[in-house]
């Protein structure tokens, strides 16, 4: 299990200079309480918990007790979020399974327990199909198979739901993700890339990823203000 808490939160403003996003306060608890305790109630289908950490990086660690490993991302300012899986997929076995959380997603901890414990496909991504999508949802568009021919924000003709942040992948195809993350480092073009992006370009291949619905109206990722309204609303009811 990976939590990628690498990024600064710079349309929270002042909020997002102080505090890292995994530790923003939601309700009564911090969306690290509520992802550790949706990992820890996945019992034995997680072996291990590491989190990617790069702004505010001390602040996170002194939260966290020996049973998450750190990985320090010092680039986490000049390349996008694909380097800190990069950096967490070189220590994690080649063939997996991995699973990836963003730090800003709040959801039920339920929800991360059941993607985490139940069936496993090679790749598998949590995926809103009913929510109405925006120009700043992470589109899906699906292939009539069910498996993911498209992801990205642009140029996704036919969106069928919204990646909300938590994916699983195991064999060939993290093998195929991790390739093209490698990939990414040679191209100072990709330094801006989302991990997705990876994805996407692998689903165009014919690498096969596919959806886990997520309960539509149980999450919100926080990029800015409005997302924290929203994800204390939700929250104050958990």
């Amino acid at each position: 299990m990976v939590v990628l808490a690498a990024g600064r939160g710079s349309r929270l403003g002042a909020l997002g200079d102080a505090t890292p996003k995994w530790l923003l306060r939601v309700g009564a608890r911090t969306l690290a309480d509520r992802q550790l305790a949706g990992i820890r109630a996945a019992g034995e289908a997680v072996a291990s918990v590491s989190v990617v950490v790069g702004h505010a990086a001390e602040v996170i660690e002194d939260t966290l007790d020996g049973s998450v490993r750190v990985i320090r991302n010092p680039q986490f300012e000049t390349r996008n979020n694909w380097w800190s899986v990069l950096l967490a997929l070189r220590e994690l076995p080649q063939d997996g399974p991995v699973a990836i959380l963003n730090a800003d997603l709040l959801i039920d901890p339920e929800q991360i327990a059941s993607f985490l414990s139940g069936p496993r496909d090679d790749g598998l991504m949590a995926v809103d199909l009913e929510q109405r999508v925006t120009d700043e949802s992470m589109k899906v568009e699906l292939r009539a198979d069910g498996t993911i021919a498209k992801i990205g924000k642009v140029g996704i003709d036919a969106p069928a739901g919204e990646y909300v942040g938590m994916l699983m992948a195991q064999g060939a195809t993290l093998r195929a993700f991790r390739d093209q993350l490698e990939a990414f480092t040679a191209d100072p073009a990709c330094e801006n890339e989302w991990y997705e992006g990876a994805i996407g370009r692998g689903a165009g291949e014919g690498v096969p990823w596919r959806v886990w619905p997520v309960r539509s109206g149980g999450w919100v990722e926080i990029d800015d203000d409005r997302d924290l309204s929203a994800a204390e609303a939700l929250g104050a009811a958990a």
